[in-house]
């Protein structure tokens, strides 16, 4: 049927202009993304099928400058351990070395060590203040009894907001363990610092210096609102649930939105329903009421389901499922909070899942140059595979022929010696390929991060964090601002999700 004499639809004028805008943009979007781009797939997920998808704030649309947050989170909570705390001001000569943490590394509390663990839980580097422990202490502090990365012992930085309190944990046990700061102990100092951190944020401290000077750590990027309204063409519902407190939450989202296109005057335009101050992940798990309030902040009442079209504190994902009226699995959730966001929301339901890893872009960049260093490696851990296996039957054959020979089997002489000079010299060939292997894994880590390699790798295996992506997020991307190159009914394939036996054929 002709669509030529349709009676048109009208659309508001501003509306109009946003798809105006968006039309031209996808005009000059290639065929796929370059890499650093790419939405990576765990979990197939077919866009069509989404009716609604839900955004974080903080370090997912609010793509903040890591260097500059960081920075500025590290001095005050330097400054809040010497003032609140009662630590001398020795501690404010704590040098702030953004290289140094990582996503997916655990702090010790009981030895002040900072370790990073592989999916099966073995601790593959850690550091003692700035001293990369050696493999036999590293394997006499965590081989002796297993390790449960979910006990009180431990803590995880899951979020870039913890990096800059791994860093002074760091820097802190440094001079404690040459005598130049008198701690309880490292439970204590952790304790310390983490209560620091949590009083900048929870006092306004943190929040009231980033708005002083938004431009400076919040980059405005226009392509973040052509993303939320290409998600939006298929009248897709898009809600806004972040832990941070409204007067944040409305200064931050003015910022990013409001202007930064001529069409968008109203971030709140953006999104169908917003709620503050979730505190996720208690939001997935708890019964909290939702709290409506203006725009203001004032406290308008309390109901168990919310409404589109308003703005609330609190709330719990019943609620809210109630209000959405469609099974869980239409249901996308973008994040960057590997627990917060990811987990949570994936252990306590249907919700597919997106997680935004910043880092990711580096990682790229970094395994690009290493292609031939990959390829080597493989090769020879072929390689060491096949000397081992030969040797382990030479060493069969030496202990056959010694047993015989006791029982009083005859057997020439040489054929013994044979055996022993083969297995000799397949121990020093092995011993040398496993040297090299070492040599190159190392290369390749030291081009990732020179102090714990790749974030989603700990030596040949996935590393603790590498295996929660892969478990718990269906996509992951660096940017939110990636999907703008994905269509709003895009399918997303697993392209591959080899098992071991299956990289053998």
């Amino acid at each position: 049927m002709s669509t030529s004499h349709k009676k048109p639809i009208p659309l508001p004028a501003q509306q109009v202009a946003i798809e105006q805008r968006l039309l031209e943009r996808i005009r000059t979007l290639g065929t796929e993304p370059p890499l650093p781009q790419r939405v990576f797939v765990n979990r197939a997920l077919r866009l069509g099928s989404i009716d609604v998808i839900g955004f974080d704030l903080d370090w997912t649309l609010a793509d903040y400058d890591r260097l500059p947050m960081e920075q500025l989170a590290f001095d005050l909570t330097r400054r809040r351990l010497v003032n609140s705390h009662g630590y001398p001001e020795l501690v404010l000569d704590a040098e702030f070395r953004p290289d140094f943490p990582r996503r997916g590394l655990l702090i010790d509390k009981q030895t002040g060590a900072i370790v990073k663990m592989n999916r099966h839980h073995y601790v593959g580097r850690a550091f003692i203040g700035r001293r990369k422990l050696p493999a036999q202490e590293r394997n006499r502090l965590f081989r002796r009894e297993p390790i449960h990365p979910d006990d009180d012992r431990f803590y995880r930085a899951d979020t870039l907001f913890e990096l800059p309190e791994l860093n002074l944990f760091a820097e802190l046990v440094e001079l404690a363990s040459h005598g130049k700061l008198e701690v309880e102990s490292y439970e204590q100092l952790f304790l310390d610092i983490r209560s620091s951190i949590d009083e900048i944020h929870r006092d306004g401290t943190l929040k009231e210096r980033i708005l002083a000077n938004l431009s400076h750590y919040l980059p405005k990027d226009p392509d973040l609102i052509l993303s939320l309204e290409r998600l939006r063409l298929s009248g897709r519902k898009l809600l806004l649930l972040t832990n941070s407190e409204w007067f944040y939450t409305k200064a931050l989202c003015e910022h990013l939105f409001n202007g930064v296109l001529s069409c968008v005057q109203d971030w709140r335009q953006l999104f169908d329903l917003v709620v503050c101050r979730t505190r996720k992940p208690l939001f997935f798990r708890e019964e909290n009421p939702f709290v409506e309030i203006d725009q203001h902040g004032k406290k308008l009442g309390e109901c168990p389901v919310p409404s589109f079209g308003r703005v609330y504190e609190g709330g719990n994902r019943s609620g809210l499922m109630k209000l959405l009226n469609c099974p869980g699995e239409r249901v996308l959730y973008v994040g960057d909070h590997i627990y917060g966001d990811v987990m949570a929301s994936k252990q306590q339901g249907t919700w597919r899942t997106a997680l935004i890893v910043r880092e990711l872009e580096d990682e790229l960049e970094a395994r690009a140059g290493l292609e031939h260093d990959y390829r080597h490696l493989e090769t020879l851990k072929y390689e060491i595979a096949a000397m081992g296996h030969r040797m382990d039957s030479v060493g069969d054959e030496i202990d056959l022929y010694q047993e015989l020979a006791e029982a009083g089997v005859d057997f020439d002489a040489k054929q013994i010696e044979a055996a022993r000079q083969e297995h000799s010299s397949l121990e020093t060939q092995h011993k040398a390929l496993r040297l090299l292997a070492a040599s190159r894994q190392e290369r390749i880590s030291h081009s990732y991060n020179t102090l714990w390699g790749s974030l989603f790798k700990q030596g040949s295996n996935k590393s603790l964090f590498g295996a929660q992506v892969d478990d718990f997020a269906c996509i992951y991307t660096s940017r939110v601002r990636n999907l703008l190159a994905y269509g709003c009914g895009h399918y997303f394939r697993v392209l591959r999700d080899p098992m071991m036996h299956e990289t053998q054929l």
